[in-house]
């Protein structure tokens, strides 16, 4: 007897994980569930996703629940400077980001973006650090507080979660992680050369949503960018090179559809 029992309880306790998994990689689409159903498998539906509601200023009644999960994509536009408060005024850059989300279980976005950065060179690069061996086209000028400025063309994928809305005890409260690879188009103040180049971008941002489609919040954003101009006689790569690393931290301001 006691055999069976526990037979029946490995049974119990696969087919539960079974059914999570089915649940988890064959959930409904969500315009076929209603807020009770949404809420009775919280750990499935809403486990990187909200329910959010507004009070309608006309009527002063509370509007249907709205999941987040109906989401499909999402535009924003944000402005960044310097995350060092000795450079802030350094560097200030514009982006504006279209993404676009996936319907598998894993919920992937992907996105394009235009950036524009505009910053001194030593908000860009170590000048001391580019003269022992790193790139530093024409390494003779000093570029010091030169003019940078960057257009730079992005496509990447990432992921958005709400780890934190328990600390925030909030439901509207959102994160996202993206990486983006670019192309970069950039313009030396100090030589009037033009440059291009590969690059890449990692962020991450926290974001609140104020209303059922539009959203505020902030993030962090790591940029790499290695570029060089055309080549003049029997120059080598590096002679001609420039490479930047910089970190910002940005306002953001959104809204999914």
């Amino acid at each position: 007897m006691m055999r069976i029992l526990i037979l029946l309880m490995i049974s119990n306790i696969a087919w539960a994980q079974t059914t999570d998994r089915m649940l988890l990689y064959q959930t409904p689409k969500p315009d076929k569930l209603s807020p009770k159903e949404l809420k009775s498998n919280e750990e499935v539906y809403l486990e990187k996703e909200s329910m959010i509601r507004d009070v309608n200023e006309e009527t002063g009644i509370m509007t249907d629940y709205y999941y987040t999960r109906r989401d499909s994509g999402r535009l924003s536009i944000a402005y960044h400077t310097s995350h060092d408060y000795e450079k802030f005024s350094k560097l200030y850059s514009i982006d504006v980001q279209l993404m676009m989300k996936t319907n598998s279980y894993k919920d992937t976005w992907y996105g394009l973006q235009l950036k524009r950065t505009v910053a001194q060179y030593n908000a860009l690069a170590d000048e001391l650090e580019t003269k022992t061996g790193n790139a530093n086209a024409d390494a003779n000028i000093q570029r010091r507080d030169a003019q940078q400025s960057m257009t730079i063309v992005g496509a990447g994928a990432g992921f958005r979660f709400n780890i934190l809305s328990d600390f925030f005890d909030s439901n509207r409260v959102f994160e996202h992680l993206m990486a983006y690879g670019n192309y970069i188009f950039h313009l030396d103040g100090k030589t009037s050369e033009q440059y291009r180049g590969f690059g890449a971008t990692m962020e991450y941002g926290l974001h609140r949503r104020v209303g059922e489609s539009f959203f505020v919040g902030a993030k962090l954003s790591y940029n790499l960018a290695s570029l060089e101009r055309a080549k003049k006689d029997d120059e080598d790569k590096i002679d001609r090179s420039l490479v930047f690393r910089w970190t910002s931290i940005g306002i953001e301001f959104g809204y999914y559809y």
